[in-house]
């Protein structure tokens, strides 16, 4: 293919059949490559207003294809492909990664419900992976591997069940939340931002819990 005639022949028309092209090279990329080419415009778009029952809808469907395993790509690892990661995978985390900032726009948005139904769904997935469930394939898979920032959306997810939930749902979402902070030697602080954001009535109910539970936690 000659690039220089292809590129001089685009040039030349008119963007209706210019988007059509790049509609149509999105939909043959891989994961990584529409990062590399569209990730940093991507990036430049300001977020619009979620719909958060769509959002449940979508959510609720990316939940169950995870747990019949449509994004579960396992193959023969040997010494030459072992860092190998198939596109199921990085798909998976990818969609997750944009389920989560969703959830988290959400969340700004007052609509502190609907953002726990979306946080609870997403963090069962994750808790899943963790354990090695069949969600995803590769030598080495972990939550390192979710775009953007976690701490963001574990805050914006502790704040809308603080503003939407009963001491008794408090504690029951934090609890594993705090369980898998402490097994990742506390980076996300989860335990301080539940203390800050929580009512008088959760705070009390969650430390009788980590009391009762044994449960590890750093101010």
């Amino acid at each position: 293919m000659d690039e220089g005639r292809l590129f001089a022949f685009l040039q030349q028309q008119e963007p209706p059949l210019l988007i059509e092209v790049l509609q149509n090279a999105y939909h043959t990329m891989t994961t990584k490559q529409r990062q590399t080419v569209f990730g940093a415009l991507v990036k430049q778009i300001p977020p619009s207003p979620v719909d958060g029952e769509q959002l449940q809808r979508e959510i609720h469907a990316f939940h169950q294809a995870s747990l019949a395993g449509a994004y579960y790509a396992p193959f023969a690892i040997n010494s030459q492909n072992f860092s190998d990661i198939p596109e199921e995978t990085d798909a998976w985390f990818e969609q997750l990664g944009d389920f989560l900032a969703r959830s988290t726009l959400l969340a700004d948005q007052g609509q502190h419900h609907d953002a726990c139904l979306c946080f609870g769904l997403l963090y069962d997935l994750i808790a899943q992976m963790e354990r090695g469930e069949e969600i995803v394939f590769a030598e080495e898979v972990g939550s390192w591997m979710i775009p953007g920032d976690e701490k963001v959306y574990l805050q914006a997810y502790i704040r809308a069940l603080a503003a939407s939930t009963t001491p008794e749902a408090f504690t029951e979402a934090m609890i594993p939340l705090l369980r898998r902070d402490s097994y990742a030697s506390f980076i996300h602080k989860v335990y301080s931002i539940a203390i800050r954001v929580a009512n008088t009535q959760q705070k009390a109910q969650l430390k009788a819990a980590i009391t009762r539970q044994r449960i590890k936690i750093k101010s």
